[in-house]
């Protein structure tokens, strides 16, 4: 009888172990998943920072007559604008720097026609290759 009453414990026992395994496993699993969506808010965040600001710095370029060289401050820094909440700092830097490069080309004018003089649409129209500015 005693024999027969602790192989039920032990069954009980380790039934619980699972059971509680499962659900353990389960609640980390939705913790990676809380990870996943802070780390790409930082990638939005970083992106979406960098691109406005690399827009900015391409125009101004463009329009004081500079030669293409998105290599500044900001770009080196990659941080403005991060906020903790956002997440990794190194994920957040690394989309800051893609976005950018992407804004300051578009706000210099790489991807086709760019405006030139005092901004009269019959000014000067020059077709700028990617590869000459870099």
């Amino acid at each position: 009888m005693f024999r027969t009453r602790m192989l039920q414990v032990f069954r009980l026992a380790a039934l619980a172990a699972v059971v509680s395994l499962a659900f353990g496993s389960v609640a980390w699993a939705h913790d990676d998943d809380d990870y996943y969506y802070r780390h790409d808010e930082a990638r939005e965040h970083g992106y979406q920072n960098g691109y406005r600001d690399g827009i900015n710095h391409g125009r101004y370029d463009r329009m004081q007559g500079y030669r293409y060289n998105y290599k500044s401050d900001q770009w080196e820094d990659a941080d403005g604008g991060y906020q903790h909440w956002m997440g990794s700092r190194g994920r957040y830097k690394h989309a800051y720097r893609d976005g950018y490069v992407n804004g300051y080309q578009l706000g210099y004018g790489v991807y086709g026609f760019r405006r030139g003089g005092d901004g009269d649409r019959d000014d000067d129209y020059r077709w700028h290759d990617r590869d000459h500015w870099r």
